[in-house]
C-alpha cells in the first residue's frame, strides 16, 4: 500500500511540474494603430527588427491597424527598430517579363517617408506584461510621431 501512495505523489508531482509556464523571454502578441497625418495606413508591413540580430517579426498593417499573433511575434525583454512602411500604386506600369506577353504590371512607390523605414529610430521594447504591447504610432511626413 505504501508503494501505491509513494508511486501515486510522485505522479502527481510530474505531472504538476509539466503544467508550470516557462520562465523567461517568449514571443509575445504586439498590435496597434498607424497613421500618417491623420489618416490610417491603408495597406503597409510594420517590421520588429531586433537590435542583438534575432529574428525578427513583421505584420501587415491593414486599415490603420496591426495584429501580430504571439505565435510569430517579437521575443518579451528585448528591444526592437521598428520599420513602418507603405507602397502606393503611382499610375505608371512597366511590361511584364514573367511570363513574357503577361500583363503589365503597376509601379510602386514609397508613401511613408524614410524616418519610419530606412532612417528609423524607432525602439520599443516587448514587455512579459501583454497588456503593455500595445503600440500605436501617429507618423507626420515632416518625420516626426507619437
Amino acid at each position: 500500500m505504501k508503494l501505491i501512495a509513494t508511486s501515486c505523489l510522485l505522479a502527481a508531482v510530474f505531472s504538476l511540474a509539466g503544467c508550470s509556464e516557462p520562465a523567461g523571454p517568449r514571443t509575445m502578441r504586439v498590435w496597434g494603430d498607424v497613421s500618417l497625418d491623420g489618416k490610417p495606413i491603408e495597406t503597409g508591413t510594420i517590421t520588429f527588427d531586433s537590435i542583438d540580430g534575432s529574428a525578427p517579426a513583421q505584420a501587415e498593417i491593414k486599415d490603420g491597424r496591426y495584429d501580430l499573433a504571439a505565435e510569430s511575434g517579437p521575443v518579451s525583454e528585448k528591444t526592437y527598430k521598428i520599420r513602418i512602411n507603405a507602397r502606393v500604386k503611382t499610375g505608371k506600369t512597366v511590361p511584364n517579363v514573367m511570363p513574357e506577353d503577361g500583363p503589365t504590371m503597376d509601379v510602386l512607390a514609397e508613401s511613408i517617408p524614410p524616418a519610419y523605414h530606412v532612417n528609423s529610430n524607432i525602439q520599443k521594447t516587448i514587455s512579459l506584461d501583454a497588456s503593455k504591447n500595445e503600440f500605436s504610432f501617429k507618423l507626420t511626413k515632416a518625420g516626426t510621431y507619437e
